[in-house]
């Protein structure tokens, strides 16, 4: 309901790593087994679904105690959140996500 707070050239999208066949690899003329690759959904329901908190719309960043997430809020903003051990549980869940993820409640 909110006009998507990325700017061009950033896309909402996340990437998952796949598994080349030799005649992928001959054929891109390629020397690593596998490529990244971009995707982007939409879902579709004919009930009314409540929107997450906020989704994780880049790769997490992670170091010792703490990580980082680009997130896309609820009412349409985009926006990072640190996670830090004093954040407990939050935490603890907040480590678990990947991009693509909705953040939980």
């Amino acid at each position: 309901k909110s006009p998507c707070p990325l700017a061009p050239p950033d896309w909402c999208h996340f990437s998952r790593r796949v598994a080349r066949s030799r005649l992928h690899r001959l054929a891109k003329d390629a020397d690593v087994p596998w490529e990244d690759e971009k995707f982007i959904y939409v879902a579709a329901s004919r009930h009314a679904v409540a929107p997450p908190q906020a989704r994780v719309i880049a790769p997490p960043k992670s170091g010792s105690g703490k990580v980082l997430l680009k997130l896309c809020e609820k009412d349409g903003s985009a926006d990072e959140k640190l996670f830090t051990k004093r954040d407990g549980d939050v935490f603890k869940a907040a480590r678990r996500l990947d991009w693509g993820d909705a953040l939980p409640e």
